[in-house]
Formats: structure tokens, C-alpha cells, sequence
């Protein structure tokens, strides 16, 4: 113990996703614009996530927080060094101040955050961690269903738990468990030890939905898991594919009690390892083409609505930028179909022609490829302006502001409704429309850029859901994405690959 008579823990945390094929490279403005919080700005920001669970089991617990760092930065392309750098360190200042002091130490990672020359950054920061508080401090961290745990990560941790649902909505129970597994630790009710069960398979993110498909049989194993005596928790790591980075691969984390059995541990995590990789190949996306997608909307009745189409390649949740013209461009050179149609598009230029233009001005305007000309290109529109925003909006997922900058809304041959914002910003729910005074409900069709992740706000009222066949950086068929750096053999660039991982036999 501190020597104090109440256990006090460190809080401290970095979030992002990178996405290896997006142009251009993330810098700490990333972070300003969302959220870098020290000190006691870490609670202040805090509402629904997993720090929010984390203090609920605190208070119970009798359990005094030391609130250090806390940053998100959604997804984007790799950070440059300094980046990280100022992130770490400041957290490695605070673990420094107070060491000798804490009896544990909480960390709100997502694990999935690389920089040039770190492509485990996680990895160096639990690493740096324990070097200073040594062994005996227990350190359990939180992590995204889409990160990339790595066996460094793993040497420096006592637990980790990881999302179970997705969309992720489980953000504070997500944060009271891994507290939970801490608070025993400190207390000495459990001899926590991490488990980690690499499985050699990747798959693209719109088959990880908890709600349909595979992944509820993952979800509902890993719960049969933890009635196992002697189980704290198990969690199967499902990483977003677009990182090109060593150890890429599906993960099994089971926090085993080391006064029970270390060994029924491992023996529960190579089981579910052995079970994923026996459903991969039902994984695999299933995206058709758009002229297939839209043929079928012009073919269906008037009250078959809305379609939701997904051009999951261009998902700025994923790290895109939003700015693809293809589904556009398709668009514009077929009949016009029934309306609306609303498509989300980044372009901070187009927007601006339109805030200069005003409300029920007509223009040409050139949009799209605003920022990935590698992948797309701009079109040329006649464009009627409906509407004009600006202000960051509420969003559900995640539970925070969003700044998209100021939007603008264009009417384009009658049907379609386009949504111009000056910043990419995550479409995972209904509220960027709605805020811009479009109603997905209420339309035809529906352009989500997401990979899957938007099924949980649009399955309810969509007469169907589509995912697009569309190029760009989160490509849902892995093996055309120019890897360079991932760990071979790994499933699906080595289809042929019969054991789950070395050793484990076919």
C-alpha cells in the first residue's frame, strides 16, 4: 500500500487508430481538436466512457483516483514521433512524480496507435511504465475491440479487457471490469495474470458486428469463458486490418486468478483461439457493386426505404478522410432515381463556396479528392446550396462532440442531398445528418461511409442494407492493400495456412 489508508490508483491513457494507407500524417492538433485532457481534466471529459466505469467501481471500492493524461484522437494516418512523444511522456512524467506513492495503475488504451518510428506504441508505453514502478505494481489496461495486442503489451500487464460489443457501446462496463480485476489485485482477493493467445488471421471490420452474424457465437463463448473458476475476464481482440504493422492478427486475452489455475487459463484461451480461426472464412465481407446496389433501389416501390448503402472503403472511422467521389460519380451517369438520396462528403473548399454563396444559390462547383487524389478524383456539379451549419453536434458513437467544421448542404439533379463538411469526421450514427437537417428515416437512400459499425443505429428502420464494392484505404479485401509489414504467414495472404498459430496442429 501507499501508506495511506485507502489504495490510490494512476489513471492515465492515449486513444487512437491508425490506418497505414491514408494520406499525409496525424499531428497533435488531432488530439487538441477531440481531446487531450491532464490532470483534473481527465474526470471533467469523462462522461459514458471507460474512465466513467473505471470511477464508478473506484467510489465502491473505496479506491482514490490520481487523474494524469487522457487523449483521443479517432483515426487517421501514422503519427509523426512527436507526437507520441508528447503524448508518453507526459504520461511517464506523472507515473515518475508519483511512484512510490500508487498501489495500481489504470491506462484507457485503445491499442491501436502507431507512429513512424513506433509501431507498437502501446506496447513502449506499458513497457516504460513498468520499468519505473517495477513488478510489483499491478497495471491492468482497457483497449478497443479493434486494437493490436502484442506480446510486449502483454509482458508489461497484469490484465486487460477489451470491448465486447460492437458498436462499442460498452465503454463503462468495459471500464468498471478492468478496474474490478485492479481493485482484487490491490486488495489481494486475485493474483491476477494475463493470457495472451495470438491467432494468426485478420478480417475486415464489417463482419465484428456482436449484434448479427459471427461474432455473437465469439461474444457468447467468451461469456461461457468467464464462468470458468479461476477466470477474470476474457476478451477476443478483433484488430482494424488497415494497420501495416508487425504481430498484425486476431488476439485472445484471458486474465486468469493466479491462485486458481494459470493453466485452465491458457487452456480457455487457446480453445477460443482455436474456434475463431475454425469460423474464418465467415468473416469475409460480402460487398457488391454499386451498378447491382443501385439497380435494386430503382427497381423497389415507393415505400421500400430507406437502403442504406455502405462505402465502408471511405469510412473516416477507420481513418479516411470522407472525400470519395466514386459513389457520386456512378450516380451522375445513370438516371436519376427517387429521392433523396443523402451522401456525406469531405471538402473544406466546396464548403466554403457555398457559406460565401448562401441559401438558394446556385453554383458549379468541383468536389471530392479533397484530400486522397491517390484514390479518387473530383467531379464537376451543378448544385443548388439548401442549408448551412457550422458548430460541432452531439454524437452517440462516440459519445462526445464532433467538429466537422461548417457543412453545407447541396441539392444535386433533384435527388441528391450532399453533405459538405471542412473536416472528415466518424458517420457512425444518425447525428451528423440531423444535425445538418437531413433524416436518414425519412430518405430513399442512405450513404454510410462505415465499415460496419453503423449497423446499430440503422438495422431498426432500413428496408435494406447494402455494403458497397468501392476502392480506397479500408478495403475490405485485405490482399489488395499494399501490406509491407505484417508478420507472415497470416490468413488471408497465406490462404493456404493450416495451424492457428505455430504448434497448434490443423
Amino acid at each position: 500500500m501507499s501508506g495511506t489508508n485507502r489504495p490510490r490508483v494512476l489513471v492515465a491513457g492515449m486513444q487512437y487508430e491508425v490506418n497505414s494507407f491514408t494520406a499525409g500524417t496525424g499531428t497533435l492538433e488531432i488530439f487538441r481538436k477531440r481531446r487531450l485532457a491532464e490532470g483534473d481534466e481527465v474526470f471533467a471529459t469523462s462522461h459514458g466512457d471507460e474512465v466513467a466505469g473505471a470511477r464508478k467501481v473506484a467510489a465502491r471500492r473505496g479506491v482514490d483516483l490520481v487523474p494524469i493524461f487522457l487523449t483521443f484522437g479517432g483515426a487517421g494516418p501514422l503519427l509523426d514521433d512527436e507526437v507520441y512523444h508528447y503524448c508518453r511522456d507526459r504520461i511517464l512524467a506523472g507515473v515518475r512524480r508519483e511512484a512510490g506513492r500508487i498501489d495500481g495503475i489504470y491506462l484507457p488504451l485503445h491499442g491501436a496507435m502507431a507512429a513512424k518510428t513506433y509501431p507498437d506504441a502501446e506496447g513502449d508505453l506499458v513497457t516504460r511504465i513498468r520499468e519505473i514502478v517495477g513488478p510489483k505494481v499491478p497495471i491492468v489496461a482497457t483497449f478497443d475491440m479493434h486494437a493490436n495486442f502484442t506480446d510486449e503489451m502483454a509482458r508489461g500487464l497484469d490484465g486487460a479487457v477489451g470491448f465486447k460489443t460492437c458498436p462499442h457501446v460498452d465503454y463503462p462496463e468495459t471500464g468498471e471490469a478492468g478496474m474490478e480485476i485492479l481493485c482484487k489485485a490491490m486488495a489481494g482477493e486475485a493474483k491476477p495474470r494475463l493470457i495472451h493467445r495470438k491467432v494468426r488471421m485478420m478480417t475486415s471490420a464489417e463482419g465484428h458486428d456482436t449484434n448479427t452474424g459471427p461474432m455473437t457465437e465469439v461474444i457468447a463463448l467468451l461469456r461461457e469463458v468467464e464462468m470458468t473458476p479461476g477466470v477474470l475476464s476474457a476478451t477476443v481482440i478483433a484488430p482494424q486490418p488497415w494497420m501495416d504493422v508487425p504481430e498484425l492478427g486476431w488476439s485472445v486475452l484471458v486474465v486468469a486468478d493466479g491462485h486458481a489455475s494459470v493453466a485452465e487459463g491458457q487452456r480457455q484461451a487457446d480453445r477460443v483461439g482455436r474456434h475463431v480461426w475454425g469460423m474464418r472464412e465467415r468473416f469475409r465481407s460480402n460487398r457488391i457493386s454499386l451498378e447491382e446496389a443501385f439497380d435494386a433501389v430503382a427497381a423497389s416501390s415507393a415505400d421500400q426505404k430507406p437502403f442504406v448503402l455502405s462505402d465502408a472503403s471511405d469510412a473516416p472511422s477507420a481513418g479516411s478522410f470522407g472525400d470519395s467521389t466514386v459513389v457520386l460519380k456512378h450516380l451522375l451517369a445513370r438516371p436519376p432515381l427517387a429521392g433523396p438520396l443523402l451522401l456525406t462528403l469531405t471538402d473544406p473548399a466546396a464548403t466554403d463556396a457555398c457559406h460565401k454563396a448562401g441559401v438558394g444559390a446556385a453554383l458549379s462547383l468541383t468536389i471530392g479528392a479533397a484530400f486522397q487524389p491517390i484514390y479518387y478524383e473530383p467531379v464537376t456539379v451543378e448544385a443548388r446550396v439548401i442549408g448551412l451549419y457550422d458548430g460541432p453536434y452531439m454524437s452517440e458513437l462516440p459519445p462526445m462532440n464532433l467538429d466537422a467544421g461548417r457543412r453545407a448542404v447541396i441539392e444535386i439533379q433533384g435527388f441528391i442531398r450532399v453533405l459538405l463538411s471542412e473536416k472528415p469526421v466518424i458517420t457512425l450514427d444518425l447525428k451528423g445528418y440531423e444535425a445538418s437537417g437531413l433524416y436518414p428515416r425519412e430518405a430513399k437512400t442512405v450513404i454510410v461511409k462505415s465499415a460496419g459499425q453503423f449497423r446499430g443505429f440503422y438495422t431498426p428502420f432500413a428496408h435494406r442494407i447494402v455494403e458497397l464494392e468501392t476502392p480506397g484505404p479500408v478495403d475490405s479485401i485485405l490482399p489488395r492493400l499494399p501490406f509491407r509489414n505484417i508478420t507472415r504467414p497470416l490468413w488471408p495472404f497465406d490462404p493456404d495456412l493450416a495451424e492457428p498459430w505455430e504448434g497448434a496442429g490443423p
